[in-house]
């Protein structure tokens, strides 16, 4: 069997992967670049990193050059790749000068410019371009089903170079073929001396939240079925069971984060969760890049959110990876550690609406464990604008009728051009933030400064057209 035809699926999911981040690293890349001469194309960057680390992985191979070169060849058809004839031998790590390796660690230049796109969108292009390029590194070395000593230390210098310090799981043998310790509640526990707010006052702040009408009453119907569920509980009637777990769906800056974290607290009110804390995790703090090491990290992260909510954020990327990848083990471990502990656990799984019905269907046990469906809508302009005024209120700033009239054609603007890259209240956030930038500038010169200058925002400071652009915003 060919490499191509034993790795398809996760083939396809790499190729669709790198063809949708060359838009956004092609945007950043016009944002930073400062060169003379023409910035580099996005497409010759992303497949010069894969040349680079196909060649990188194959050359650790035991193998003739001869049969380097062929797999090598294997790679680049099935990545349409343009393939340079007779790459090898190359030289072995070893062999090369200090100074050379030492650019074999750096991380790639796709990284830099994608931090740079996440930062003006709110978006996570770089957490996605890091999976899929450790994702080829991985199909790359292990075609001949096995990792050597020398590979997998090598993987764990290109993890450690692609990853932030400190967010890289260790690569030892050792660790890979570690026994699975049984799983322990690991998450502290509240002080005695605090107090937690009554139901009462959880439903009066998910009421008190700007737009989610549809959500606010699907929790408010959730936290009445469970408070009579547990009514019949104290008098010993029969109780319907239910799973608790939840899907939500959404674009980014909808408030789903906010809502996880409420509902921990209403179902410790309702005495459903001893804690009532929220765990946050993605597909990088789920899965793990070696055997052995996948279900582990599971367990690590579920018994801390023993007690409380654990939320899943992109909780598609999970099975992204096809057949050859550990997402699939991250997901049977964790419907086993759902049903295991599901007096004790409540999941929340996160993303787009489309990427998540995808999700669900990939493992006949993910629907079934998930009864409750909330769809999180984007904000409306009127939202927004009372958002932008929430985040003015709490900094002691105050808007002037004509500068609110501004940020609501501003926000208007902004709807009307609107994709699933639109960053909803982090948007609002953002243009705050680049407003009170602009008030400072405006007044900082001023002879006499008050109280009142200090917390007045005028038409003056409610970001343009140009502002926009130099924040990343799409506008038109």
């Amino acid at each position: 069997m060919s490499f191509q035809e034993d790795n398809k699926a996760l083939i396809a999911v790499l190729k669709k992967s790198f063809s949708e981040l060359r838009a956004p690293l092609e945007a950043s890349i016009q944002i930073v670049w400062r060169g003379r001469d023409e910035p580099p194309d996005a497409q010759v960057i992303l497949e010069n990193q894969l040349l680079q680390t196909a060649r990188r992985f194959v050359n650790l191979r035991e193998a003739t050059d001869q049969d380097k070169q062929s797999y090598y060849e294997m790679i680049c058809r099935s990545f349409s790749l343009a393939c340079a004839p007779d790459v090898f031998p190359l030289p072995q790590r070893d062999d090369f000068s200090p100074a050379i390796t030492d650019r074999f660690d750096r991380t790639p230049v796709a990284i830099s410019y994608l931090e740079v796109y996440d930062r003006r969108h709110g978006s996570n292009c770089t957490d996605k371009f890091r999976h899929a390029l450790f994702q080829f590194a991985n199909l790359v070395i292990k075609f001949d089903g096995q990792i050597t000593v020398k590979e997998e230390r090598e993987l764990s210098r290109f993890k450690e170079a692609i990853y932030p310090q400190g967010n890289v799981p260790k690569a030892t043998t050792q660790a890979a073929n570690e026994s699975v310790k049984p799983l322990e509640a690991t998450a502290p526990k509240p002080a005695e001396e605090e107090t937690l707010p009554s139901l009462e006052e959880l439903m009066k702040e998910l009421e008190s939240l700007v737009g989610l009408e549809n959500v606010k009453t699907e929790v408010k119907e959730l936290a009445n079925f469970l408070k009579v569920q547990k009514m019949r509980e104290e008098k010993g009637l029969k109780q319907i069971p239910v799973s608790r777990h939840m899907v939500f769906y959404g674009n980014p800056g909808t408030g789903k984060t906010t809502i996880a974290r409420l509902l921990a607290k209403i179902f410790r009110a309702l005495g459903i969760l001893r804690l009532g804390h929220l765990i946050e995790t993605d597909r990088a703090g789920l899965v793990a890049g070696f055997v052995g090491q996948t279900a582990p990290k599971v367990k690590e992260v579920v018994g801390k959110a023993l007690g409380g909510l654990l939320f899943i954020d992109e909780a598609y990327s999970l099975n992204s990876g096809g057949g050859s990848d550990f997402g699939q083990e991250a997901v049977e471990t964790l419907l086993k550690l759902m049903e295991d502990n599901r007096d004790d656990l409540v999941v929340v799984v996160a993303g787009y609406t489309e990427k998540m019905d995808e999700f669900l269907a990939s493992n006949p046990g993910l629907r079934s464990r998930f009864s409750k469906h909330l769809h999180f809508d984007d904000y409306s302009k009127d939202d927004l604008v009372k958002i932008f005024k929430s985040f003015c209120d709490k900094a002691d700033y105050k808007l002037t009728s004509e500068a609110e009239a501004e940020i609501a054609k501003v926000f208007t603007t902004l709807c009307a051009t609107r994709d699933e890259t639109f960053g909803n209240a982090r948007l609002a956030r953002n243009l705050f933030e680049a407003t009170i930038n602009k008030q400072a500038n405006r007044i900082v010169s001023l002879v006499e400064i008050d109280e009142r200058v200090l917390s007045s925002i005028e038409v003056a400071d409610i970001p343009g057209a140009a502002d926009l652009k130099e924040s990343g915003v799409k506008s038109e």
